[in-house]
């Protein structure tokens, strides 16, 4: 699933491209991706509308029209955007079409049919958003905020960094980045994080983010941007997908371990 650069990614190259286009028409081949389960209604509210900004929050892609009214859009596992001059048959994976007033013709594609699309009138009634932690570069998510609301927690560290409540934009490839960098095992409860320790993982969390934004995310299975490029931060993981190969601080062997059905991987020498 994207996280947070790679959604990043995403909604930078959209918002460049899109900004000021009109949708004028729609051709839904696969409804199950509109998760009001309504092609019609989808289909009405969209035509017409004029897009202001494509944003992001959390992992999810914001389209904002113009006066009013948005897409909220969740790429889960297999989703994506692509943008065409062209307009060729529907490939076996491309659900919804959207038709743009300047003649091109923007895709969207998913295999798995787990991203969802739903539409309102107004973002800010957009009930899921209130579920959600900070942003990783908000003030909000800060060391002193992070210690305090965990100092009895049992939970492990690495499920605490995928929790979107706590923090938005994490999943298991940044946060086993992430917790390398710190020093941290992800078994680590909660509440045996120290305070000088939940600042090292709040800087290093930043860092670990921006550096992968500048590389346009991580490309391992089915992460594409909106030009079909992949992204280049999987060349410089240091432990994620690294199993049984040496550590590039220590030597050791990096270990794998799953975690809530989740896989973590993690340096024994380094991450005690």
């Amino acid at each position: 699933m994207p996280e947070l650069p790679e959604v990043e990614t995403i909604v930078r190259g959209l918002d460049q491209e899109l900004r000021g286009e009109t949708i004028d028409s729609l051709e839904i081949f696969r409804s199950d991706p509109i998760i009001q389960g309504d092609p019609e209604s989808f289909s009405e509210f969209l035509c017409g509308r004029k897009i202001k900004a494509v944003q992001r929050r959390a992992k999810f892609l914001l389209f904002h029209f113009e006066p009013v009214g948005g897409m909220v859009v969740h790429l889960r596992m297999t989703g994506k955007f692509t943008l065409t001059e062209t307009k060729d048959p529907p490939g076996p994976h491309e659900r919804i079409w959207f038709q743009l007033k300047s003649g091109r013709l923007l895709i969207y594609s998913d295999l798995r049919c787990f991203g969802t699309l739903e539409c309102h009138e107004s973002l800010d009634a957009w009930e899921d958003s209130k579920k959600l932690g900070p942003e990783p570069f908000s003030q909000d998510f800060n060391a002193k905020s992070l210690r305090k609301r965990l100092r009895e927690s049992q939970r492990e560290v690495k499920p605490l960094l995928l929790d979107q409540g706590l923090l938005v934009g994490l999943g298991n490839i940044y946060a086993s980045e992430v917790l390398f960098r710190c020093g941290i095992n992800p078994c680590r409860k909660g509440k045996r994080v120290k305070l000088r320790e939940w600042e090292k993982l709040v800087d290093e969390t930043r860092s670990v983010l921006n550096e992968a934004i500048e590389k346009n995310g991580t490309s391992i299975s089915d992460f594409r941007r909106v030009d079909e490029k992949t992204g280049e931060f999987q060349n410089f993981l240091r432990v994620y997908e690294r199993e049984g190969k040496p550590c590039v601080s220590c030597g050791m062997p990096v270990q794998r371990i799953v975690q809530q059905q989740r896989s973590s991987y993690f340096c024994p020498g380094c991450q005690v």
